[in-house]
């Protein structure tokens, strides 16, 4: 029987285990009540089918069907939809697959089923795979801790849209063959703040981070550090984590407004430009003016924030550049050399919104 490991067979697994061929071919088949196998034992062979990286293939089936062994798959855990960037690659990427070799497979995988929606599409005869990236660096490596098993069944794995902020995470996916592909936010965080500093301001406000206690939201100390090496006080506009999606916008511009009375900030940097916008209008209605009474930059390059009054300073993330190196990773044949860090350099767009006090004199970027 083939499988998601060629080396494993079914001969050696009986071995290890020291059960008989039929016992373990019973669990993989799901058909222990027929040979009255206990659990504890269907259990036990699960651990080791787990711990092994197999997976029941179903690749001859798929050829049957008129698929392929060159088939590229594309799966992501959780949600990425709200950040526009990430499904404007997802069509690049695709896009470019369909031309390629005519087949990919997309995957949306919940955390709790991730090994077993992973290992459905390597049984499917899926042998290269784009992980796309849309969680904090920690949630996504909890998430990798659990299929690095499954990955070295693979001819390659290339993540998009890795975040470039610890270093200990970073090797543990390149020790497992993992090609990263990914732009340098700390880079981008230090800018933003360089700019508001050189612009006069002595302080920011930042959107994750909480308004409560001025603690990051996991996964973004290295923006709160970016902002106070350039000696700027951060205050935190983020509301609790259960504010519900639709009154985040009123609650993040209800806490602008906290700091920029009683503290006197006039600086806001927030992580993503639809919020931005959704804020921006907001401020503007209760009476203040951007950039006059307080500069606003934005992150995620959204082809709408040229758009806004006035238009925003943000980041673009250079995503056709990102899509075309991880599918030159994708296309090129194992040589037995180590992964690699793929970084990419955001370009800041200089606009109208952060305006306030000395005109960006130092500042790297292309002005709108």
């Amino acid at each position: 029987m083939a499988t998601g490991n060629p080396a494993l067979t079914m001969k050696q697994m009986a071995a290890e285990l020291r059960l008989s061929r039929r016992v373990i071919s019973a669990v993989i088949n799901g058909s222990c009540g027929k040979v009255r196998i206990s659990s504890a034992t269907e259990q036990r062979v699960r651990d080791y089918l787990a711990a092994s990286g197999y997976v029941r293939s179903k690749s001859a089936l798929q050829l049957k069907r008129g698929g392929t062994s060159e088939q590229i798959g594309i799966f992501y855990c959780g949600k990425f939809v709200a950040l526009e960037y990430l499904t404007d690659a997802l069509a690049i990427l695709t896009a470019d697959i369909r031309r390629r070799c005519g087949f990919f497979e997309i995957s949306g995988v919940d955390p709790e089923r991730l090994y077993e929606g992973v290992g459905e599409i390597i049984a499917k005869g899926i042998r290269k795979l784009i992980w796309i990236h849309g969680n904090t660096p920690h949630e996504e490596y909890l998430h990798a801790e659990k299929l690095f098993p499954l990955f070295r069944q693979l001819d390659k794995v290339v993540i998009f849209k890795y975040d470039f902020l610890y270093s200990e995470l970073e090797k543990a996916y390149l020790d497992n063959g993992i090609e990263l592909v990914g732009f340098d936010s700390v880079k981008s965080y230090r800018d933003a703040a360089r700019l508001f500093r050189e612009s006069g301001h002595t302080s920011a406000a930042l959107n994750d981070i909480f308004f409560e206690n001025g603690l990051p939201l996991p996964g973004n100390d290295r923006l709160l550090e970016a902002f106070q090496s350039e000696g700027l006080r951060v205050f935190g506009v983020q509301p609790p984590l259960d504010t519900p999606p639709d009154r985040l916008p009123d609650e993040v511009a209800r806490n602008i407004l906290f700091f920029h009375r009683r503290e006197g900030v006039r600086a806001v940097f927030i992580r993503n430009d639809l919020l931005t916008a959704k804020v921006m209008h907001l401020l503007q209605a209760r009476g203040l003016r951007i950039p006059g009474d307080i500069a606003v930059a934005g992150f995620s390059g959204s082809a709408y924030s040229a758009f806004l009054q006035p238009p925003l300073t943000t980041f673009v993330h250079p995503i056709e550049a990102m899509c075309r190196r991880t599918m030159e990773l994708i296309d090129a044949p194992r040589t037995g050399t180590p992964a690699r860090r793929h970084i990419f350099e955001n370009e800041f767009v200089l606009r109208k919104s952060h305006q306030y006090g000395n005109q960006d004199k130092n500042m790297k970027g292309h002005t709108k």
